[in-house]
């Protein structure tokens, strides 16, 4: 059985450092798009809140995975077309794979989402 993640810092101390590297900028880009959401274990994963569970990442063991919502992951398809995605799943080998941009609007459009699910 996995061991239960206590810190997001530790979890990424656990990664050769490529994989680090990639999660690490991922994790900036994350906080630098969201500033006011928190950082969680969630699924025994980081993950992002705010007014629910934006997006949750992990190194895998072929691949690094993002989580997100399924609806915000279908309605980008065509821009992660280079990508192996799932229903809610990208996968990728390295951050320089990800579109950045594509990454932060996707980010906020889950946010946008959510918030109004809430009535905020």
């Amino acid at each position: 059985m996995a061991q239960k993640l206590q810190t997001i810092d530790d979890y990424l101390q656990t990664l050769p450092e490529n994989r680090r590297r990639s999660l690490t900028i991922l994790r900036a880009w994350i906080a630098d798009t969201l500033p006011n959401a928190r950082e969680v274990i969630a699924y025994n994963m980081p993950g992002i809140e705010q007014d629910g569970l934006i997006c949750s990442y992990k190194s895998q063991k072929n691949y690094l995975s993002l989580y997100m919502d399924t609806e915000i992951v279908a309605a980008h398809q065509a821009e992660l077309s280079h990508l192996n995605c799932g229903k809610s799943c990208i996968r990728f080998a390295s951050i320089d794979q990800l579109p950045e941009a594509v990454i932060k609007q996707m980010l906020r459009e889950t946010a946008v989402k959510q918030a109004a699910e809430q009535g905020k």
